[in-house]
Parts: C-alpha cells; sequence; structure tokens
C-alpha cells in the first residue's frame, strides 16, 4: 500500500484530471490506498488538490531548471522539454482549472512564472529562427501546454504509448498538421 505522498499526488494527479468531481474516496481507491490513508496525508480535498498543484509546479520548475532553458542551446531545450511534457500537460489541465488551486494567490503566482519561463523559451526559440516569428510566443507556449495535455490524455487512455508522445509534440509543434 502506498503511503508515500509524492506516490499519492503521483497516482492521484491522472484521477483528478480525469474526473474534476472525484471524492475522497475515488481517489483513494484508484491510487491503491484506503481513504482513511489519504485523508491522514491531505486531510481536505483541497489540501490534495493544493499538494498536486505544489507538486506539478515543482515539476514543471525543475523539467526547465534542467533543461537550462534559459541558456542552452534552443533544440537541446526543446528536446527536453518535450522529453518531460507531463508536468506541462498537469500544469494546463488541472492548475489552471481547478478552482482549489485558482484561490490561492501563492499557487497562481507559480504557475504564472512557471509559465512565463516557457513563454521566454519559446521567445529565444523564435529568436533562433527554429520557431515561427508570426505567432506570439505567449501562443506557442500555449500550444506547447495544450499538445501536451493532448498526448498525456491520450496514453492515460492507451491510445498513445508513452514513447510516441513526445514525437507526436515535437511534430506538430515544428512541423503542424499539414500533410
Amino acid at each position: 500500500m502506498r503511503t508515500d505522498a509524492t506516490e499519492v499526488l503521483d497516482s492521484a494527479i491522472p484521477v483528478l484530471a480525469k474526473d474534476r468531481a472525484a471524492s475522497m474516496q475515488v481517489i483513494a481507491k484508484r491510487a491503491g490506498i484506503s481513504r482513511a490513508t489519504l485523508v491522514r496525508l491531505f486531510p481536505t480535498r483541497q489540501d490534495l488538490v493544493q499538494a498536486m498543484a505544489g507538486k506539478i509546479l515543482d515539476d514543471c520548475d525543475r523539467a526547465l531548471s534542467r533543461a537550462e532553458a534559459d541558456t542552452a542551446p534552443v533544440e537541446d531545450v526543446l528536446a527536453a522539454l518535450v522529453a518531460e511534457y507531463p508536468p506541462f500537460a498537469q500544469l494546463w489541465n488541472l492548475v489552471y482549472v481547478e478552482p482549489d488551486v485558482l484561490g490561492v494567490p501563492e499557487a497562481s503566482r507559480r504557475a504564472d512564472s512557471v509559465f512565463g519561463r516557457t513563454v521566454e523559451f519559446f521567445k529565444r526559440g523564435q529568436n533562433a529562427g527554429l520557431l515561427r516569428n508570426d505567432m506570439p510566443a505567449v501562443w506557442l507556449a500555449s500550444t506547447f501546454c495544450g499538445l501536451s495535455e493532448t498526448a498525456w490524455e491520450l496514453t492515460l487512455e492507451g491510445s498513445m504509448g508513452t514513447r510516441q508522445a513526445p514525437d507526436f509534440i515535437a511534430a506538430i509543434l515544428l512541423r503542424g498538421a499539414a500533410a
């Protein structure tokens, strides 16, 4: 039985992403733990959702830092971010839409900071000539998060393999959907 908070969050994030109304009982069951264990770790649903948001934001920060988003060659950063896409999918899927997160100023500030760093990377990509200049960098960053969300959901459903997802994101982001 999982009793580590990080493991529980890793299990709970996809549950809430698929069913925003999931109760603590449903989340616990799908995470493979008892409701009592879940409540011991996260006394309220709001505590759980806010912990999820914190983990997602930490994961995004780590991915951006590992990729050296501010300094490494743009192609390398893009490859690294695409390889580590799930936190960006979760940022888009949960952090920006969940009421228990939106009402927390610190979480909103951190989400804006993570997204701002992502936008700045896409501006670097435009300046380096890798990415289109005729679209705002915020649109490109949003597209990356949206593609990440779609790929993540398709992998959760079993419609796409986990190794396929980064290639899908990169292909659509860099070459579009045109034949």
